[in-house]
């Protein structure tokens, strides 16, 4: 007879690596399998509600889950009249808040938990690996820009570049000597070797991550200025030769890139009433543009946080309670909510998280989104190798994703980030204690 661990492992490792590899596989290997692509995710999705249901055992994963669902029937329902369809099909982009936790930790509490933290170790190296293959060959074909997405494929290029950076890290800690920084970066250069994928894909997030990566393996102690002596030197000089060759492969002016125009432009628009225009055409029909050129119109992701305000405020649910759910969803397998099709020109193109939650939830819905992540990211007690450092790379990571993307509504990247936080949570080092540990989270 097949143990409950295996009944719920082998489900969740499926799910995981499909929602991971699909969007690769059918754009590249089979394209007809394309036209099946959101019947495969529908049943993925199934069958992490079904798993997330049997694990949600511990108090507190209760309170997100009904709270959660208090909410979005209030916004969606109750205030802004959308079907119950629409209510279930926007949810599943909140699965991985609501149920990656509690699916994780269920795993990572049983008597299989040792075996489940190799494989999961196991899986993040694996992981990367195929980004690296992936994103290469999609830089080979398309070059630099959103088709460097790997695995997930085209369009998910930011949330690549972020996940390597923090497995990568989350990784090489667990092998790192703070007291002998180059030999350690030596001893540990495959992980720093896989974070290469993301100069292939015009990421200007991976900047920052680059240098919070190897500003965090120092150690700030004492003997901390003496070290910087040496450090910093080698530091600037290895990361102006790695943004030498970004620009060389993204075939960038950096004087461009590197000006405060450019970021003006890129967060809000120097000419935001030209992009708005366009886009407005476009939706209404009186512009053809290809549907792959979208982006080439796309409105500067700070810009959507404030052109979304007034229009939020003719909705029943305002600024506090949001337009409601699947407002990002539909199209296919439900119809698109009127608020989606009213204002496609501005929710089209890119997401910060921040506007993909407000959007549908309002702010009643984000500082839902701060509790849980306070609650996941807060770490009581740790022998996990430079846990406090590994939270940092997170922290600056969901802090940068508020103003970026919405990496948070896939499945498999909150798979990635909770499973790093729930080792630091429950490593207590001994067995014995780790088991009680795993008896308290449980109760």
């Amino acid at each position: 007879m097949i143990s409950r661990y295996k009944l719920y492992l082998y489900p969740f490792v499926t799910v995981f690596w499909i929602m991971s590899c699909l969007g690769f596989v059918d754009q590249q290997l089979i394209p007809p399998l394309e036209k099946l692509h959101n019947a495969i995710l529908a049943a993925c999705d199934l069958v992490i509600i079904v798993l997330g249901l049997l694990t949600l055992k511990q108090r507190g994963d209760m309170v997100v889950f009904w709270s959660y669902l208090i909410i979005g029937a209030i916004s969606t329902l109750f205030l802004n009249h959308i079907g119950i369809f629409n209510l279930f099909n926007g949810t599943r982009d909140f699965l991985g808040l609501i149920f990656a936790v509690p699916i994780l930790r269920w795993f990572m509490t049983c008597e299989y938990r040792e075996e489940f933290k190799r494989l999961m170790d196991k899986t993040l190296t694996a992981w990367l690996w195929l980004q690296a293959f992936t994103i290469t060959w999609q830089f080979i074909k398309y070059g630099a820009g959103d088709w460097g997405g790997g695995t997930m494929g085209h369009g998910a290029s930011g949330m690549m570049s972020m996940s390597i950076y923090l497995i990568s890290f989350f990784l090489i800690v667990r092998r790192w000597d703070s007291s002998q920084y180059f030999s350690s970066l030596w001893k540990n250069r495959m992980y720093i070797f896989l974070l290469y994928p993301s100069f292939l894909n015009e990421t200007k997030v991976s900047f920052i991550l680059l240098a919070a990566y190897f500003i965090l393996l120092i150690k700030f102690d004492r003997h901390f200025l003496v070290k910087i002596l040496y450090v910093l030197p080698v530091g600037v000089a290895v990361f102006i030769g790695l943004g030498s060759l970004y620009f060389s492969v993204t075939k960038q002016d950096p004087d461009e890139v590197l000006s405060v125009e450019f970021f003006e432009d890129y967060l809000y628009g120097q000419d935001l009433d030209n992009i708005i225009e366009v886009s407005m055409m476009i939706q209404d029909g009186t512009m053809d543009v290809d549907p792959r050129e979208w982006w080439t119109v796309d409105i500067p992701r700070i810009a959507k946080l404030v052109l979304i305000a007034p229009e939020l405020r003719d909705t029943e649910g305002g600024l506090l309670f949001g337009a409601g759910l699947g407002q990002f969803k539909g199209g296919t397998m439900s119809d698109v909510p009127r608020f989606a099709r009213i204002n496609e020109w501005l929710l089209n193109g890119s997401r910060p998280w921040i506007f993909f939650i407000i959007v549908q939830l309002g702010w009643i819905g984000y500082v839902w989104f701060v509790c849980l992540m306070v609650r996941n990211l807060w770490i009581r007690r740790s022998n996990y190798p430079l846990a406090h450092k590994v939270v940092t790379l997170l922290a600056l990571a969901f802090l940068i994703i508020q103003f970026y993307d919405a990496s948070l509504r896939s499945f498999n990247f909150d798979v990635l980030l909770f499973y790093m936080t729930l080792c630091m949570q429950l490593d207590s080092g001994t067995k014995q204690e780790a088991a009680t540990d795993a008896q308290a989270y449980l109760t």
